[in-house]
């Protein structure tokens, strides 16, 4: 089993820590029916700190050796239109798509959920963490890996002082999620 995400959208949406988070949850906490799991994470971005491009990739393993990038990945997890253009090519007729409703106008001819991300976590207070709503989402609709391990790892590397920001907005993404699956 071998399983690739592609997190996509623009610099500073936190498309890098999504799936740094991802990554450090598989590696460290999260284990299936008694087996280790392993995950490689990329990364590339634009040269500019703000507005410009930027991916993750994360592939998860059952093995401790593999290819450490993603060329067609099965989740696909968009945050902007420029992302949505970038790689909704890049895709199998099997990709399963994540977007933000709010910042992706277009609508790929595959399987994808629409998620509000950026407009709910303004109503929690703070856009900064639609990333983390939207990793929620992709959570709940992937099943990849468990909530627990994902929350053990926002503790390990979010910020201080944004524990209960960082909950509350992965617990909204879960819910999120759950609702978009049912309304498929």
């Amino acid at each position: 089993m071998t399983i690739s995400v592609r997190f996509a959208g623009m610099g500073g949406q936190g498309i890098i820590f999504s799936g740094i988070v991802l990554a450090h949850a598989v590696s460290l906490y999260e284990k299936r029916e008694g087996r280790e799991l392993f995950a490689i994470q990329t990364q590339s971005y634009g040269p500019e700190a703000r507005g410009g491009s930027s991916k993750c990739d994360v592939k998860i393993s059952e093995h401790q050796n593999f290819y450490p990038f993603v060329d067609i990945p099965d989740y696909l997890v968009l945050m902007s239109q420029p992302a949505y253009d970038r790689f909704i090519d890049i895709s199998r007729k099997d990709t399963v798509v994540v977007l933000d409703e709010d910042a992706v106008e277009g609508r790929p001819e595959l399987r994808y959920y629409e998620i509000p991300a950026t407009r709910k976590a303004e109503e929690i207070g703070k856009r900064i963490v639609a990333n983390i709503v939207v990793l929620g989402a992709f959570v709940e609709i992937s099943g990849t890996v468990s909530e627990e391990s994902v929350l053990m790892a926002l503790k390990d590397v979010a910020p201080k002082g944004t524990e209960t920001l960082n909950r509350k907005a992965f617990e909204l993404g879960l819910s999120l999620g759950k609702m978009a699956i049912e309304a498929d």
